[in-house]
């Protein structure tokens, strides 16, 4: 297995994760800041990842936590969480549709060697989920 199978959609038991435009090609990216040698292995670990949120196992704290607001819906009280699915170093971005039932997309990928959220990364989830949640694009 090398980076570039990472596939573009899991369906499991209970969820369907979908890879928004632009997300392999942000792993592919973040991959390349990991010792060469190790990217197989490491690729496999993210799928198998993948596969248990699609599976709807129990996903902890450490690995799938809560990072940033999505933009509030409109007749909402607050906003919703995204979440990074982590194999540090790398982290994706992905939230639980509301309009696509029993649905995750992952909104890309990033490399990530320090600690806080940077704006850049929730730009690029919201964008995502208005393009999908709000204007009705799914991929």
């Amino acid at each position: 297995m090398t980076a570039g199978n990472i596939k573009g959609e899991y369906v499991g038991a209970s969820f369907r994760v979908v890879h928004c435009k632009k997300a392999l090609e942000s792993f592919r990216e973040a991959i390349k800041h990991i010792d060469s040698r190790k990217r197989n292995s490491f690729s496999r670990g993210m799928v198998l990842q993948i596969e248990r949120l699609a599976g709807g196992q129990r996903m902890s704290k450490d690995n799938f936590p809560q990072e940033g607001l999505l933009p509030k819906r409109k007749g909402s009280a607050s906003a919703k969480k995204f979440n990074a699915m982590k194999r540090l170093p790398i982290r994706g971005y992905c939230w639980l549709s509301e309009e696509h039932k029993n649905t995750y997309f992952i909104s890309h990928y990033v490399y990530k060697n320090y600690t806080k959220l940077k704006d850049s990364d929730t730009n690029k989830v919201k964008k995502n989920w208005v393009r999908i949640e709000e204007q009705g694009h799914e991929c």
